[in-house]
């Protein structure tokens, strides 16, 4: 049943006013007219009652007052003066007391169309449902300067209170693919036609508040794309593009690399459709995160999409410890897994370095740091900063020496992954140890005479040379390289 709010709605077709009382106590079941104050005592009770004649608006103070006494005895939620003005402060605090709500319509409006409405409303016609939803469709064609303004305008046009809701009930508020809650509302029929339109109208209001917000952080994220990727010789300009876009390009980078899944030795795999666009979504959820997060003054943190790979770069006057990337990197799996949770997370962290040359460093460390992080299905994995495996990583970086690499190999590489790698990791022994079977057969806990059997059929297999110290330096950088990605 409705209640004298829902008459006060902008959508009514009779412009209702209150007077006195509340407009909520107690709901409408039926509505009646009466020709004069003194007949108020033969309305039935729960009926909205309606003076019809006019002569009401003339009655002395001393009259309304006994008019609403009488109205409250019968049981009577409402009385309607027709062409009222304001009433006597008395009539005022009874109407309070008696929780009687007193309206009234301007005195032109036709008393036969006044009691039509009455009816409609009270029985729940569609004419009245179709014309509150009209009036809350009208004002959503505003969005105004806040999610609370234009719930504020739709709720008075409806007469119901809208609000929002962070639990999965109610009609859902999308904002860049990811659910943020809903709008409810009561059990109403008009409410319910214009809650998907509302929720519509939320999500687009946050969605440009979000584009508005994050629009530098973008531009940032693209940049960062291009200072790891480009030219050295284009440093300098994208170094003042970055200054002029208040990204701390001088200061110190710690770069994080992301995949999902496994990589093989040249980057990650899974390049099919729906995995790329999985990994979009990956990335549009942990952008939404980091902007949203809150970071310790003077550090900054942006993302950038490096071909299927995603770069969280931490940048701060000085290196940032160790527990605190740790911790970024665990609110980010956090999040991931919250709107992600099938994906597998690996994540490779390079050390700090400073300027652009240190953020490329960085990134090439990150790199080498995840491949390594997603063949020992560890989830994260931390960059070893010695002097060898900077060197190592430099060449496993670059896309030209895999290539190199992955030439000398090629033999035994087509012996199949478990022959190969026990093949390289003889090779790789052998010389380490400088040609000495001995010595490499301890490290291999092998019997020497195994040790120069494998040896001999690797170098036939290779057609190498191992006396030639070009040959042997050769492979045994490719040996040390393919190994490192192992480690």
């Amino acid at each position: 049943m409705p209640y004298v709010a829902d008459l006060l709605v902008s959508g009514s077709w009779v412009p209702f006013s209150l007077l006195a009382g509340p407009p909520d106590a107690a709901e409408l079941t039926a509505v009646t007219a009466v020709e004069t104050l003194e007949a108020l005592q033969y309305a039935p009770a729960g009926a909205l009652t309606v003076i019809t004649s006019r002569a009401s608006t003339n009655a002395a103070g001393w009259q309304v007052d006994i008019a609403i006494r009488t109205a409250s005895e019968r049981g009577i939620p409402a009385l309607l003066l027709i062409g009222s003005g304001p009433l006597p402060r008395t009539a005022v605090h009874l109407a309070e007391r008696a929780a009687l709500a007193v309206l009234t319509v301007p005195p032109e409006c036709d008393v036969a169309e006044v009691v039509l409405q009455l009816g409609q409303v009270i029985r729940g016609d569609a004419a009245h449902t179709i014309a509150r939803a009209e009036s809350a469709l009208a004002a959503l064609r505003s969005l105004g300067e806040s999610t609370v303004d234009l719930l504020e305008r739709v709720s008075a046009a409806l007469g119901r209170t809208l609000a929002l809701d962070d639990t999965a009930e109610g009609e859902p508020i999308w904002v860049a693919g990811r659910r943020q809650g809903s709008v409810i509302g009561p059990a109403d029929d008009a409410v319910r036609l214009v809650l998907p339109a509302v929720a519509a109208a939320i999500s687009r209001q946050r969605t440009l508040a979000m584009e508005r917000e994050t629009a530098i952080g973008q531009s940032r994220s693209d940049l960062v794309t291009e200072l790891i990727v480009s030219e050295r010789t284009q440093a300098g300009q994208l170094a003042e593009r970055a200054r002029v876009l208040g990204l701390p390009i001088d200061d110190m980078h710690t770069v994080i690399r992301l995949v999902t899944g496994s990589t093989d030795s040249s980057g990650p795999s899974g390049s099919s459709g729906p995995e790329l666009a999985e990994r979009r979504r990956l990335f549009d959820t942990l952008t939404l995160h980091v902007h949203q997060a809150r970071h310790p003054a003077r550090e900054c943190w942006n993302l950038a999409w490096l071909a299927t790979d995603i770069v969280l770069v931490g940048t701060s006057r000085s290196e940032l410890p160790e527990s605190r990337v740790l911790a970024v990197i665990a609110a980010a799996r956090s999040a991931a897994a919250a709107e992600h949770p099938t994906i597998a997370l690996h994540f490779g962290i390079g050390t700090a370095q400073r300027g652009v040359d240190g953020l490329r460093q960085s990134a090439m460390e990150a790199q080498a740091a995840v491949v390594i992080a997603s063949r020992k299905l560890k989830p994260i994995h931390a960059f070893d900063a010695t002097g060898l495996n900077r060197i190592l990583a430099g060449i496993s970086g670059s896309s030209v020496s895999r290539r190199v690499i992955d030439d000398l190999l090629a033999p035994l590489d087509a012996l199949g992954p478990a022959r190969a790698a026990e093949s390289i990791t003889t090779l790789s022994a052998y010389l380490d140890a400088r040609g000495s079977l001995k010595s490499a057969a301890t490290r291999l806990r092998l019997h020497p005479n195994a040790v120069s059997y494998r040896i001999r059929r690797i170098t036939e297999r290779l057609s190498a040379d191992l006396t030639d110290p070009d040959v042997a330096f050769a492979l045994h950088l490719a040996c040390r390289v393919r190994l490192h990605d192992f480690t």
